[in-house]
C-alpha cells in the first residue's frame, strides 16, 4: 500500500488561470516545487486529481491537457521533483458538448478519478491526504477516506505555505515526516513557549493546550467550524474567542486578489470598499448570542437544552464544539457536548478544578490548575488567546 498525496491542480499547484491549457500560461505557486520534492523524498506518491471542464466545453482537447501535464512534470523534474500520476475528468453534466456532456462518476467530488488512481497506486487511506483549495476537494477527500486539507480560495496561500505544514503535522501524529520539534517551534508553537514563560502555572497543561489547538487547526483545515458555549463569564469568553477568530487578531488578514476582483465585479461601487476593508476569518459561532431562539426554547421546551438545540442545527461531522465551564459540570454545556458527539463532532473543553463531567467526556480538555472560579477565569483568558494566536499564525502567517 502506498502513502499518497492527492493534489488538486489549479489554485493548489499552479496559479488559477481560466481554462488553462497552454504551457506558456503555467505558473507554479510559490514554493510548490520544493514542497512536492519534500513529499517525493518522504516516500509519498504525488497524484493530481483535476476537473477539466474546458474539454467538455470545447475550449481545448484531452491531448492539450496531457501535453500540459507532461510540461508541468518536465519543469518539476528540473527542480528535482515529480508528480507520479495525473488523472482528469473531461466531462460536465450541463455545459458539455457531445460525448462530454454527461453526469459522470469521475467529476469531483465524486470518486471516479480516485478509483482510477488507486488501481495504479493502492492507497493506505490512514496515511494519505487530499489537498485542494475548494470545498469539493474537501468533500472528495472525505468521501474517499483520505484526510482533507483546505484553505480559503483567494488568500494567495500555496501548497508550500499552508498545505505542506498541515501535512507535516498530521503525519507527525501518524508516524510521518519528522520528529517533534523541527521547524514547528519557529512557527505558531512559539506562542506556547511564551504562554508557559509568562504563566508557569500552565506548564503542566501545555500538552493539553497543544491537543486542543491541533483539533481546531485540523477542523478549520478540513472546512469545518467551531461552536462555543458557556455561562456567565464563560459566555463572555465564548463571544471573545469568536471575535478573535472571525477577524484579524494581531496579523493582517487581507483578501486575496481573486476574491477582491470578484467583489468588484459583483458591485463596482461597493466592491472596492468591501475589498479594502473585509478581513478573512475562521468560522466560529458563539451559541450564547441568539436571545430570540434561546428564550423561546427556554419558555417552550427546556432551558437546559438551549445550547444543544443550536448544536443540532449548526453542527456537522468534522466540526468542533468547545464547552467552557469553570466547574466542568454546567448542565446546558454538557447537553450540547453530548449532542455534538452524536453528530460526529469533536468535543473540546476549557475548565478548572478536576474538569468535572465535561472534562471526562471531552476528546481533549484543558483543565487549568485552579479551584476558585475567578482564578480559573483569569487563566482561561491567556489560554484561549494563545490558541487564537496559534490558529491565526498557522492560517494567515507569512
Amino acid at each position: 500500500m502506498d502513502r499518497v498525496v492527492f493534489l488538486d491542480r489549479d489554485g493548489t499547484i499552479n496559479e488559477e488561470v481560466e481554462y488553462l491549457y497552454r504551457p506558456e500560461d503555467l505558473r507554479f505557486l510559490p514554493g510548490v516545487p520544493e514542497a512536492i520534492k519534500r513529499l517525493n523524498g518522504a516516500g509519498f506518491k504525488v497524484v493530481v486529481i483535476t476537473n477539466q471542464a474546458g474539454v467538455a466545453r470545447g475550449y481545448y482537447t484531452e491531448a492539450d491537457v496531457e501535453r500540459l501535464h507532461s510540461y508541468m512534470n518536465r519543469l518539476l523534474e528540473e527542480k528535482g521533483a515529480h508528480i507520479d500520476g495525473f488523472y482528469y475528468c473531461p466531462h460536465h453534466p450541463e455545459h458539455g458538448i457531445g460525448e462530454y456532456k454527461k453526469d459522470c462518476e469521475c467529476r469531483k467530488p465524486k470518486t471516479g478519478m480516485f478509483l482510477r488512481a488507486e488501481k495504479d497506486f493502492p492507497a493506505d487511506k490512514e496515511h494519505s491526504f487530499m489537498v485542494g483549495d475548494k470545498l469539493i476537494d474537501v468533500e472528495a477527500g472525505k468521501i474517499t477516506g483520505c484526510a482533507p486539507s483546505w484553505w480559503e480560495p483567494g488568500t494567495g496561500r500555496s501548497l508550500r505555505t499552508r498545505g505542506i505544514r498541515f501535512l507535516r503535522r498530521r503525519l507527525k501524529r501518524r508516524g510521518g515526516l519528522d520528529s517533534r520539534g523541527g521547524d514547528r517551534m519557529n512557527s505558531e508553537y512559539r506562542y506556547l513557549d511564551e504562554l508557559t514563560e509568562r504563566y508557569p502555572v500552565l506548564a503542566p497543561v501545555r500538552r493539553d493546550i497543544e491537543a486542543v489547538y491541533e483539533m481546531l487547526r485540523d477542523c478549520f483545515a478540513g472546512g469545518g467550524k467551531l461552536l462555543i458555549a458557556g455561562n456567565g463569564g464563560s459566555c463572555a469568553d465564548a463571544e471573545h474567542i469568536v471575535g478573535e477568530l472571525m477577524k484579524g487578531f494581531v496579523l493582517p488578514r487581507t483578501l486575496g486578489d481573486d476574491l477582491k476582483e470578484r467583489l468588484k465585479a459583483a458591485d463596482p461601487e461597493r466592491g472596492e470598499m468591501l475589498a479594502g476593508k473585509l478581513q478573512l476569518g475562521l468560522p466560529a459561532i458563539a451559541l450564547t448570542g441568539h436571545s430570540g431562539l434561546s428564550t423561546a426554547f427556554l419558555n417552550d421546551v427546556d432551558g437546559d437544552l438551549i445550547f444543544a438545540q443550536q448544536t443540532l442545527g449548526y453542527g456537522k461531522p468534522g466540526d468542533v464544539f468547545l464547552g467552557i465551564s469553570t466547574s466542568g459540570n454546567s448542565k446546558n454545556v454538557m447537553c450540547a457536548a453530548v449532542t455534538a458527539r452524536a453528530l460526529g463532532m469533536k468535543v473540546a473543553v476549557l475548565s478548572g478544578r478536576d474538569g468535572g463531567c465535561l472534562g471526562a467526556f471531552a476528546d481533549a480538555a484543558i483543565v487549568v490548575p485552579e479551584r476558585e472560579t475567578f482564578k480559573i477565569q483569569e487563566l482561561h483568558l491567556p489560554v484561549y488567546h494563545a490558541l487564537c494566536l496559534m490558529l491565526e499564525e498557522h492560517f494567515f502567517g507569512q
